[in-house]
């Protein structure tokens, strides 16, 4: 096993130190691994050596799921190796296989402070002042600092959202690798951003309303009333009900696709575990039907 200073081995007995109260302060890569298991071999030298570069910056703790079966089955290992990162006493991130360098590398990248975090935590305190533009400022310039930071480009964008610029949000994700489009956080800021950039902000909402007071079957009025809606977090619900409503009004017509299509994209922007989702999914259902 290696001499390396910022590599352990840990057991049963040591693991609630040397990880969960250690992870507190250091981030903590768990290494599942096996003596038979040819991948966790390879993996080996490759978490080594980037424990030694980075200098503490992360610890790696190995645990051997041949001696400590008890150990993995209560953290629920079934595939070796499987690689898990700990952060302030809980596990955050895994991965499982041989990943080349490069990949291992952007794992640990995407948990260890930055100096962009201080910024992060300051911009998030002048948009809850109402300083919205005093954030944006702040990110852009901290983003110029540090491009390649996915958590500073999606604040950015969200920010930028929450000013009414879409286009720019948009912007920003068009250069995020494409693992990190797959992240639910990110498809959901652009299932958000695409909401937005599909809004008239120069309808008048007063005069929608009226229109769908005078003819309920206004279903071109419906749909936009609908799009205005999403844009107030307190018409959300409003939204989704108008959007239902033209389903089941038009019944597989145009507006109908179009509505489907975009409480998809509401769905997608929420997240599935929201309660209003998993309602509106069986409304929508029945709707269909």
């Amino acid at each position: 096993m290696s001499d390396n200073p910022f590599v352990s081995v840990v057991t049963e007995h040591t693991f609630a130190d040397e990880v969960i109260e250690s992870s507190k302060a250091t981030p903590v890569l768990v290494d599942f691994w096996a003596d038979w298991c040819g991948p966790c071999k390879m993996l080996m030298p490759i978490l080594d050596k980037l424990a030694l570069e980075y200098e503490g910056k992360f610890r790696v703790a190995k645990v051997d799921t041949e001696s400590e079966r008890e150990l993995a089955a209560s953290h629920g290992i079934r595939s070796l190796p499987t690689v898990r990162l700990f952060r302030d006493g809980t596990a955050v991130d895994e991965f499982m296989g041989a990943l080349p360098e490069s990949s291992v590398r952007e794992f640990i990248e995407r948990h260890l402070p930055r100096p962009a975090d201080d910024h992060l935590a300051s911009a998030a305190a002048l948009a809850g002042d109402g300083n919205l533009q005093g954030a944006i400022a702040l990110l852009n310039e901290s983003l110029e600092a540090d491009p390649d930071y996915l958590k500073l480009r999606l604040a950015l964008a969200s920010y930028l959202l929450e000013a009414k610029d879409p286009d720019g949000a948009a912007k920003l994700l068009q250069s995020i690798p494409l693992a990190a489009a797959q992240d639910p956080e990110v498809k959901q800021l652009r299932a958000r951003i695409e909401l937005a950039q599909n809004v008239d902000t120069t309808i008048d909402i007063e005069s929608l309303k009226n229109r769908v007071e005078r003819s309920p079957n206004d279903l071109e009025a419906r749909v936009a009333l609908a799009q205005c809606a999403l844009q107030d977090p307190d018409q959300l619900d409003s939204a989704m009900a108008q959007f239902l409503e033209i389903i089941r009004r038009d019944r597989g017509g145009e507006s109908a696709q179009q509505a489907q299509a975009t409480l998809l994209q509401v769905f997608e922007s929420l997240g599935a575990q929201d309660d209003r989702v998993r309602r509106c999914r069986r409304e929508l259902a029945q709707a269909l039907n």
